[in-house]
């Protein structure tokens, strides 16, 4: 699929999102860890959760826009260590939350599980990451799993590469992006459940 089809997706293609809030979501955000603690612990791939951590810097005109967006606003992000997917995103997450002012934990999947089935990927699986968007103690959306444009190639023609082909580029796409789509799309969802 060419890079401008692509991109276009990504603006088309909306986030996940709940029909109707669920509840919960306070009890989740009591059971996580902060990101420190979570970085602290990631005993998988560690040099990449922290070098994503050291480089991550959201745009400032992003952060000004989750910040006008953010009362009542707190996130839970399920994640593990080990997935691919997570340490290329949550990093990124995680800084732009902090810098924006907005509480946020991570929880396993475990216990993350009702917010993993309630919000699934475009071919219907649970996965990690998922940042659950609480306003007060209710869950009112999700982003899951990785960006559209990233999410689309890799439903569509990386399907026929070799798995080892699929994930190198899959990873070199991540370190060209450096977070920028995940964090834009995570504020155009909080600001579509304002």
């Amino acid at each position: 699929m060419p890079i401008l089809l692509l991109a276009l997706l990504a603006f088309v293609v909306p986030a996940q999102s709940s029909q109707a809030p669920m509840a919960g979501g306070g009890v989740l955000f009591d059971q996580g860890k902060t990101w420190e603690e979570f970085l602290a612990a990631a005993d998988s791939r560690p040099e990449t959760w922290k070098s994503n951590a050291a480089r991550s810097k959201p745009a400032p005109a992003l952060v000004a826009r989750l910040k006008a967006a953010s009362a009542d606003l707190r996130f839970v992000v399920v994640a593990v260590a080990a997935c691919s997917d997570s340490v290329h995103t949550v990093p990124y997450v995680a800084t732009l939350a902090r810098e924006a002012g907005v509480p946020l934990r991570i929880v396993d999947p475990t216990v993350g599980k009702p917010v993993m089935d309630a919000f699934r990927t475009p071919d219907g699986r649970g996965a990690t990451a998922t940042v659950a968007v609480l306003r007060g103690d209710r869950i009112v959306a999700a982003w899951v799993e990785r960006p559209v444009a990233l999410q689309t190639w890799l439903l569509g023609p990386a399907a026929s590469l070799p798995q080892s082909e699929r994930m190198d580029r899959k990873f070199g796409w991540y370190e060209w992006d450096r977070g920028e789509s995940t964090m834009a799309e995570l504020v155009a969802l909080v600001e579509r459940h304002q």
